[in-house]
């Protein structure tokens, strides 16, 4: 336990000379917290979009979306699946299965793939994006638990994944129900919890700021021990939903059905994490009229152009040892969708190399749009397209199942537009970070310096 705590210690210290020396700023005395020092992770430090109304027509359309999607979720819930789902016997598993868990949870990935390259591999720079990659994990997480919640046809027997008397610890799917929840519902919350308990001291009563103040050295001992969990979980679930396919021997396309698959799996939900996250920096800023920090961006689009490589060369060196070369360029059906999603990740595999292209914003897009769109197609080509139980059997999802999916994602993207209004997710800078936590304090005592204006050009929107 000693050993544990001293690397703890080691590591604090040295998170608090990365800020020190990126930021030239010192922790203020507990008595003079000017700048919300004592709770705030500063290295991982956001900024609230200001002066942007909370309703907007783009929010309103999502949260009609949404609307629609969990009505039908809800009449779903208390009816059979038939009149909701073009799954039959041979589909047992329709576009919830296949696309909301299977696939959009490799977009959910970010905080894995993120968190690992600044806290494994020392990546530095991308400590200050780790709460927009937090965020948009925790969200396509708690949406797909949701779904998954209105989905399975016997939701009210989730109960058994509590008596453990009644696990099957030779299955897959064990490994994914109990990994998943617990991912999300612990270590991710736990990893956004800075940020409600950040706004909740620097807008706080004097009592508060006193209570959060002393739960914050708790929350900073156990916080290693919460990253290492926040890690090893993702791994297994994802690397399982890959392995769960291997059951379906060669009811799938041989192109995808392969060992490697899980480890396969994996890689592709590094390479969407990675890609998402660039890819919501990039509308955020574009949205909100964010400043764009080019070493960071630059930063992310190589280390995606790095996951690409080792995506594609473990992808063809298991086609190539499993004897399958001949089949990829075949030009058939199966193997124009193998290499439609071989471009789509090859081309920004190349074009990242390219620093100038990794640097300017709207190539960098295009970038991440591909290579997500390549890693999303491997991740759901198998379990639906090159997926083929019976020689006759088809299945095409019906409407309430499309709605439904699109409600879904709606719900996502509607938390998140509220998200980054309440609360500081998106990166800020030093500056705005002190000027944001001062005109705070100062509406709050309704007083505002004389001659200084009201938003610093940074945060605003207009």
């Amino acid at each position: 336990m000693n050993r544990w705590k001293k690397i703890a210690e080691l590591r604090w210290k040295a998170l608090d000379e990365l800020l020190s020396a990126a930021n030239h700023n010192h922790r203020t005395p507990r008595t003079q917290d000017e700048d919300g020092a004592l709770l705030v992770n500063h290295w991982q430090r956001g900024v609230p979009v200001f002066d942007e109304p909370v309703v907007t027509p783009t929010l309103l359309f999502f949260v009609a979306l949404a609307a629609v999607g969990f009505t039908l979720a809800l009449v779903r819930f208390f009816s059979p699946l038939g009149p909701f789902s073009g799954m039959n016997d041979a589909y047992a598993w329709g576009i919830w299965k296949t696309f909301n868990v299977m696939t959009l949870t490799a977009l959910g990935s970010g905080p894995l793939a993120v968190g690992m390259a600044a806290w494994v591999f020392n990546r530095k720079k991308l400590h200050v994006v780790m709460r927009t990659a937090l965020v948009s994990g925790f969200l396509f997480y708690a949406t797909g638990l949701v779904a998954l919640g209105f989905d399975v046809g016997r939701a009210w027997n989730f109960y058994n994944i509590l008596l453990p008397w009644r696990w099957n610890l030779e299955s897959a799917m064990f490994e994914i129900s109990f990994c998943m929840p617990v991912y999300c519902a612990i270590f991710l919350f736990f990893e956004n919890l800075p940020l409600v308990l950040e706004r909740f001291y620097y807008t706080g009563t004097p009592e508060r700021k006193a209570f959060l103040s002393m739960c914050a050295p708790v929350l900073r001992r156990i916080y290693p021990f919460m990253i290492t969990g926040a890690y090893v979980l993702p791994l297994m679930h994802q690397s399982s939903l890959g392995g769960l396919l291997l059951l379906a021997g060669n009811k799938i396309n041989p192109l995808w059905q392969t060992p490697c698959l899980p480890f396969l799996y994996l890689l592709a939900a590094g390479l969407c994490g990675l890609g998402f996250v660039t890819f919501l920096l990039l509308i955020a800023s574009l949205r909100y009229s964010r400043p764009l920090d080019l070493g960071v961006l630059g930063e992310l689009g190589n280390l995606l152009s790095v996951m690409c490589v080792i995506f594609l060369g473990v992808r063809f060196i298991d086609i190539i040892w499993r004897g399958q070369l001949h089949a990829a360029f075949a030009f058939d059906k199966m193997s124009l969708f193998f290499l439609s999603e071989t471009t789509m990740i090859l081309i920004p595999a190349i074009a990242l190399r390219s620093k100038i292209v990794r640097e300017t914003p709207r190539s960098l897009l295009r970038m991440t749009i591909l290579a997500c769109l390549g890693g999303l197609f491997f991740r759901f080509i198998p379990t639906t397209i090159a997926f083929m139980p019976a020689r006759h059997a088809r299945y095409f999802p019906a409407v309430p199942e499309l709605l439904m999916t699109a409600g879904y994602i709606a719900l996502g993207i509607t938390a998140f537009g509220l998200a980054v209004k309440y609360f500081a997710i998106l990166p800020g800078e030093i500056k705005d970070w002190n000027y944001m936590f001062r005109l705070v304090r100062q509406r709050r005592e309704a007083a505002q310096p004389k001659g200084e204006t009201q938003w610093p050009a940074s945060l605003s929107t207009q």
